[in-house]
């Protein structure tokens, strides 16, 4: 047997900006504006607190700060409309996508041949808004590897069947036991 190992030109690769990504749910846009809005009514909640207890009582300062909370406010909701915008995922044939960040863009591929289980959770304010964050876990991590936020549940859940289906060797959905000849 001879050794081989041609080149592959760049060109002929498949590329994944080709593909059509999925976008989360449109709830999920208002849970990310709700999360940066509590965030920021901790942080204005410690600028009171600064402002009342300030011995020195810089006006100035006082007020810079506010103003500055003010931007960073005005940035965040920003940041977090346009980080819905930039996310979603992709089922392919041998691997799923998943594209996400505003400053820093990643575009994740994990080959179904690598995965070992998926959950779905479901945290509080994910449960109001009837969304679910999947996960999808591969060999050697304490913690999933990819995690996409903002689906429905109905499509967690069918997009959950579909990768343990698949990585369960069972890629056309047929059942693998024949029921009626029993398991010894």
């Amino acid at each position: 047997m001879i050794f081989t190992n041609s080149q592959i030109p760049v060109g002929d690769l498949p590329q994944a900006e080709a593909v059509d990504f999925q976008k989360l749910s449109p709830s999920y846009r208002l849970v990310e504006v709700i999360a940066t809005c509590l965030l920021f009514a901790f942080l204005l909640a410690g600028w009171v607190v600064f402002y009342l207890i300030n011995p020195l009582k810089i006006v100035w300062l006082n007020w810079g700060l506010l103003a500055f909370w003010a931007a960073l406010f005005f940035l965040g909701l920003v940041v977090a409309l346009k980080r819905f915008a930039a996310e979603g995922y992709a089922l392919r044939e041998h691997d799923i996508l998943h594209k996400h960040g505003v400053w820093f863009r990643t575009l994740t591929a994990i080959p179904f041949n690598r995965m070992q289980h998926c959950e779905i959770s479901r945290g509080p304010v994910e449960n109001a808004f009837g969304l679910a964050t999947l996960r999808v876990f591969t060999a050697g991590g304490s913690g999933s590897d990819l995690s996409i936020g903002g689906l429905p549940v109905a499509e967690a859940q069918r997009v959950k069947e579909f990768i343990t289906k698949r990585i369960g060797g069972n890629e056309n959905g047929v059942d693998l036991i024949d029921e009626s000849e029993p398991i010894e």
